[in-house]
Formats: structure tokens, sequence, C-alpha cells
């Protein structure tokens, strides 16, 4: 899957995730140098949805250069999720 945020292809992948902090879940990951998206291949695709919208976000502010915290982009990414971004994040991404 791919998608192009700012300008950059970036590639999505589906994977295991796993965390170092045995008590929370990893749902995502991106890293914006190789602009590579990866999804938590174990969660529900509601949940791929709403994190690839979060992931997305992380994107989009560090390729301006915007200073930002989880908090910002955990609200931001639930109420577009709410509105069907997911949805289309999803269809546009799987279509490449």
């Amino acid at each position: 899957m791919k998608l192009d945020i700012g300008g950059h292809e970036y590639t999505i992948q589906e994977k295991k995730l796993t965390s170092k902090d045995e008590t929370k879940n990893l749902f995502g990951h991106h890293l914006i140098q190789d602009n590579i998206i990866f999804i938590n291949k174990d969660i529900a695709l509601s949940r791929k949805k709403e994190t690839l919208i979060h992931e997305v976000l992380h994107a989009v502010f560090y390729n301006r250069g915007v200073t930002h915290d989880e908090s910002l982009i955990e609200t931001l990414s639930n109420g577009l999720f709410q509105l069907g971004i997911g949805d289309y994040l999803w269809k546009k991404a799987k279509k490449s």
C-alpha cells in the first residue's frame, strides 16, 4: 500500500509490532527518513484505519517541522476517524 503525504510517497506495511514496554500495545510506527508507515497486523481493521490516520498526521507534522505531542495526534486521529477519513485513506492506500 502507498500514500502520497506532502509530496512524498510513503509505503504502508502491515506487520507484527511489539512495544519495548510490555505494558503498552504498539498499533503503528513510522520511519520519516525512509517514508514507511507500519501498522500492526494483529489489530482490528477499525484500529488499523485509525492508526493510519495517526501515523499520517505524524508525517504531516514532521514534514512541516511542526512540534506536536501524542495527545494532539490522538485527539485529531480519533476525530477524523469518526468522520470517515480512516475508510478514505485505507481505500486510497489499497489502490496504490
